[in-house]
């Protein structure tokens, strides 16, 4: 029986890899650290040095499973992805997702044709929310609007235009973690934005960070959660 083998990854440094290490944890309580791989980066970057001596294990030692978070942590390419599927699949190796509830066997063919796929449909909601976002900027230039000090997390390219910069992904987090019902200021806190930009990044959600945003839809939410109808678990914490 060979070793299983942990993988995490953060797109940035504001992130928290934690997380994703509790989670995997949750499942393999009793996996080594030196089994545990975390590397912070783009998926798309090929030198993440934790990934490389994963790639290198898994290609020359005896390995059970490879456990992540999600797909996704496994890169955002779908190449990428199903390279790695398929180099699991050549070498007996396993692959689990425990936050996705995939568990797939090596000889389990139709599996790694379900992971290949997620991989597909994940790679499309990334270019949809990018295309999302940069038509929401281009109809407030439009409008007129006149674009000063870039919004948080953004930055300007050598037009004015404000793109993706550092702490992008986590305003993203912070507004798909508001929607769910969470009140705004501790939400902000946690995800390091600052209180008085919680309107205007709210406001401009779609626009500016390609996640939609209703503040009717949010209190309704809310109103769940004070109620004790609906339940969240901590921020930092994996859901259920």
């Amino acid at each position: 029986m060979g070793e299983i083998l942990g993988y995490a990854r953060v797109s940035t440094s504001d992130q928290s890899r934690d997380g994703q290490i509790e989670s995997i944890r949750e499942h393999y309580p009793n996996l080594p650290a030196e089994n545990i791989y975390a590397d912070i980066g783009s998926g798309d970057d090929p030198t993440r040095d934790e990934y490389v001596d994963l790639r290198e294990r898994l290609e020359n030692d005896p390995i059970e499973k490879i456990v992540a978070a999600k797909l996704d942590r496994l890169g955002r390419s779908t190449a990428e992805v199903a390279d790695f599927v398929d180099t699991c699949a050549d070498h007996g190796v396993g692959l689990h997702l425990v936050q996705q509830g995939f568990d797939v066997h090596p000889d389990n063919e139709m599996g790694q044709m379900m992971l290949k796929f997620m991989s597909i449909v994940a790679e499309m909601e990334l270019k949809l929310n990018r295309e999302r976002r940069q038509e929401g900027i281009e109809r407030a230039i439009d409008r007129g609007v006149q674009f000063g000090q870039a919004p948080h997390g953004m930055t300007k390219n050598e037009m004015g235009v404000p793109v993706p910069g550092e702490g992008y992904e986590r305003v993203q987090a912070f507004i798909r973690e508001v929607k769910k019902g969470r009140s705004k200021r501790p939400t902000a806190r946690f995800f390091d934005v600052p209180e008085g930009s919680i309107a205007t990044i709210l406001d401009r959600a779609d626009e500016l960070y390609g996640v939609a945003f209703d503040n009717d839809d949010w209190k309704i939410e809310r109103a769940r959660v004070e109620a004790g109808e609906k339940e969240l678990s901590e921020l930092g914490e994996s859901p259920d």
